[in-house]
């Protein structure tokens, strides 16, 4: 099988970046493709590839109680969900990377490079994805984005482009972070289902 063909048959892989993997990826990923599947969108024949990874991944745990509640309520699944830690391979492979922070966002330039074209932090990719135009490719969609990047006015309090890790505090902060990134989601999902082969 040629380069060619195999960037055509590939599925479109987008991967989510937080800490721990357990929270704010986590839920992410799986609010996505639960909106994603529901949706029906395809790349190029072949259905769209969701994971996640974390920058500072622990073994030992597993996603919180609040969490999982909060993936239940807004119609995720996070039964199966396992957390892993993020490295270079992981990166190379995702034809879209949305991150929890900016600090994500440069752990994940740092381990290559040439990713930071693809890479936005959740609020950031919504935002712009919202002024961008729907394209046939996902591939293309993602660099018409990244070229929205200079024209969209940033947020006036950069930290707006941020999500707050809720990890061990309070409930309100887990339901707080839980409706952002559900409604963040929303919005990129929308648009995704715009774009590429639907069937």
């Amino acid at each position: 099988m040629t380069e060619a063909t195999m960037a055509v048959t590939r599925p479109f892989s987008v991967l989510f970046v937080c800490t721990g993997n357990i929270c704010r990826s986590a839920l992410g990923a799986q609010l996505l493709k639960v909106r994603l599947d529901g949706a029906g969108v395809t790349a190029g024949g072949h259905l769209i590839r969701v994971s996640s990874a974390g920058t500072g991944m622990q073994p030992e745990l597993t996603m919180p109680p609040e969490v999982v509640e909060q993936s239940r309520r807004f119609g995720g699944d996070p039964s199966n969900h396992v957390a892993r830690q993020l490295d270079r391979d992981i990166v190379a492979e995702a034809d879209l990377i949305l991150t929890a922070t900016r600090e994500h966002r440069s752990d994940v330039a740092r381990l290559l490079p040439r990713a930071s074209r693809v890479t936005f932090t959740v609020p950031q990719f919504a935002r712009l994805i919202a002024e961008t135009e729907p394209a046939a490719d996902l591939r293309e969609l993602v660099a018409s984005v990244a070229a929205e990047r200079g024209l969209v006015p940033p947020p006036v309090n950069p930290d707006d482009d941020d999500i707050e890790d809720p990890y061990r505090r309070s409930s309100e902060t887990y339901e707080r972070v839980g409706a952002q990134i559900n409604e963040f989601i929303d919005i990129i999902a929308k648009h995704l289902a715009q774009s590429g082969d639907r069937r």
